[in-house]
């Protein structure tokens, strides 16, 4: 479906936007992103997409009065094109490098914190106990479709890290996390942290899953400054080695399924490495 201006002077006026039109920002398997300026509209592909919008305006209407950042309003609103997802743009823009902030000690803290709070939560705030599980999907697809596509060299070590993960995951905390909790849903302002976006992946996980995340995106030189911030994190340490070495795994999949041969050829170089440092101690 294309989006006309017309369609985009329907959607303006329905969601109460200032603007007469609108930049497409993302155009994913799921919904297309809309960036009225003031407003940003998600307008789902399909009906697992809607569920998934509707989810998760239900669930940061529990989460937002709870953490020390702000987070999207979303309201799902029905149109002349069906269901659409609509919310205030926080204000901010992601940032992708400490560097760039003159002080960039706050801006540890306040993601820890952030991430404490979170985790923090009563986790029957998740109604639905959804579960972030992701290293399953790729457990399940090693021996087809990654082992042989990566080095014969890596390939025990690929298979003995998720053999050792595998034994000790029912031992794992469940907590509330955020499922994607890197740069490009982090927003700034002014020097500070002013938003969080994106929970469509918020369920029930291993803490360490967002800890991996925050520091493949910022990297490794975050996790020693989050120590003082965050309490145990020296105990997550190796799990947030497995987790990030999971990434580069999940972008080959990627890849293969959407026929994507550059990201396919990132994730297999990207796997190679991480995995030829992971140690093979305990997770």
């Amino acid at each position: 479906m294309e989006i006309s201006p017309d369609l985009e002077a329907h959607l303006a006026a329905l969601i109460g936007s200032s603007a007469a039109d609108a930049t497409l920002v993302e155009t994913g398997q799921n919904n297309r992103v809309l960036d009225f300026g003031d407003r940003i509209v998600r307008i789902p592909r399909h009906a697992g997409a809607e569920t998934m919008l509707r989810r998760e305006a239900s669930l940061l209407g529990r989460l937002a009065p709870l953490l020390p950042l702000a987070v999207p309003h979303v309201r799902v609103l029905d149109s002349e094109i069906g269901p659409i997802a609509v919310h205030d743009r926080l204000p901010g823009e992601p940032f992708y490098s400490l560097d760039s902030f003159a002080d960039g000690e706050p801006v540890v803290g306040e993601l820890a914190g952030f991430l404490c709070s979170l985790h923090g939560l009563d986790t029957a705030i998740v109604a639905d106990g959804q579960r972030e599980e992701s290293w399953r999907e790729i457990a399940d697809r090693l021996p087809s479709d990654i082992l042989p596509r990566l080095s014969p060299s890596i390939r025990p070590a690929v298979a003995a890290v998720f053999q050792r993960f595998a034994e000790q995951v029912e031992a794992l905390p469940l907590r509330v996390i955020h499922g994607d909790f890197g740069t490009g849903n982090l927003l700034a302002a002014h020097g500070r942290v002013s938003g969080v976006i994106d929970f469509a992946g918020c369920g029930l996980g291993d803490p360490a899953y967002d800890i991996a995340s925050l520091v493949a995106g910022l990297g490794d030189g975050l996790l020693p400054r989050l120590h003082p911030y965050y309490p145990d994190l020296a105990a997550m340490t190796e799990r947030i080695g497995f987790y990030r070495a999971t990434f580069p795994l999940l972008d080959m999949l990627f890849g293969l399924d959407h026929d994507d041969p550059a990201v396919l050829a990132d994730g297999i170089a990207g796997a190679e490495r991480r995995f030829a440092s992971l140690a093979l101690g305990p997770a």
